[in-house]
């Protein structure tokens, strides 16, 4: 009994010491790999940044091994993607990953492992590999998971200017305002007339899609939304409202400054703000006299709102010491003084 205790043991131990063999090796073997990456890496790039920059004809030799030269090519590009700027230059950077790289990537989305997949993905969106554009959508349509591959799947065919993801900005009210904003970003701008054409044929848009367009519009100051987001000010819904408001203070324009006047006065505190705001984004002269009646308001951060906005203007700082001043509502004294020692560090007292 004694003894098979002993050679269970003596077993045991063999079997983690190869283990431990083989870990070794493959670590080894790993090693040597990346050194040899590395080496080839640092003696092409010399060649490569002056074919990619016009001042050599001939495109750089690579070693004859397929493995080696996506393993090379993928590192090279993807540093050279992120400083290289001219035409020229990002379109021979895409010509060399379209003719080292396009064919391994569309291997990996059909056979490679969830995370080769990811990175394939990543890949070929920052070196814009159009002739990917059909394999990649194939691919999204496959997947039943929402997760970061679908989620990135979206990402890279918005990028690649494939049509198909308006009808899916529109038809998933699963995706999140962030995505949607992500989508939207990526897409030119005949793509985005399309996707507003599509908007204004339907007759109900999903809030997601609706608040991830609005949001979008004012954060990039798009120019094609401009009129959607503007007429939202009459939505029904005071969620669609203030987020149009908010859209319209990063623009710092309104086409129809009259219908302001009607949030001046509105019976919520959040649009009395955004309508302070508006002013002073804006620039509206005329309803600077309304910001001095809003500090007097009964919410904080609508008299807030207005003060701040009150210095948009050239004599708005002056204007707010008058009030501190000569103005007989202590709210609006007391919100004057607290913007005026925000803005330049003297008390009024």
């Amino acid at each position: 009994m004694i003894m098979v205790f002993v050679w269970l043991v003596v077993g045991l131990l063999g079997i983690q010491l190869l283990l431990l063999l083989s870990l070794t090796s493959w670590k080894y073997k790993t090693i040597k790999h990346e050194q040899k990456i590395s080496a080839l890496q640092n003696s092409l790039k010399p060649q490569f940044i002056e074919y990619i920059e016009g001042k050599r004809s001939s495109e750089p030799d690579l070693p004859k091994s397929k493995k080696m030269q996506v393993a090379v090519m993928e590192c090279m590009l993807d540093e050279f993607h992120t400083t290289v700027n001219g035409k020229l230059e990002k379109e021979k950077l895409n010509d060399l990953a379209e003719k080292y790289l396009a064919s391994h990537y569309r291997y990996i989305l059909k056979n490679g492992k969830w995370a080769e997949r990811i990175n394939a993905l990543y890949f070929i969106e920052d070196f814009n590999l159009f002739s990917l554009r059909e394999d990649t959508y194939r691919h999204f349509v496959k997947l039943k998971k929402k997760d970061e591959e679908f989620r990135q799947c979206l990402r890279t065919c918005t990028t690649l200017q494939d049509e198909r993801m308006i009808t899916v900005i529109f038809e998933n009210n699963s995706l999140s305002v962030g995505l949607l904003k992500e989508m939207l970003a990526r897409l030119n701008d005949d793509l985005l007339r399309k996707t507003l054409v599509m908007g204004q044929e339907r007759e109900k848009i999903a809030d997601n899609v609706l608040f991830a367009v609005i949001a979008f519009s004012g954060e990039h100051k798009n120019e094609i939304f401009f009129p959607v987001v503007e007429k939202r000010l009459r939505d029904e819904r005071k969620e669609v409202r203030l987020k149009a408001m908010n859209s319209l203070c990063n623009y710092k324009k309104i086409s129809d400054p009259s219908i302001l006047p009607a949030f001046f006065d509105s019976v919520h505190w959040e649009e009395r703000m955004y309508a302070a705001k508006l002013v002073g984004a804006c620039k509206l002269t005329k309803y600077t006299r309304i910001l001095v009646n809003l500090l007097s308001d009964s919410e904080w951060w609508v008299r807030f709102a207005a003060a701040e906005n009150i210095t948009e203007f050239p004599e708005g700082e002056t204007l707010l010491k008058q009030v501190t001043f000569w103005d007989e509502d202590a709210y609006s004294r007391d919100i004057a003084k607290h913007v005026l020692t925000r803005k330049g560090g003297e008390t009024y007292d």
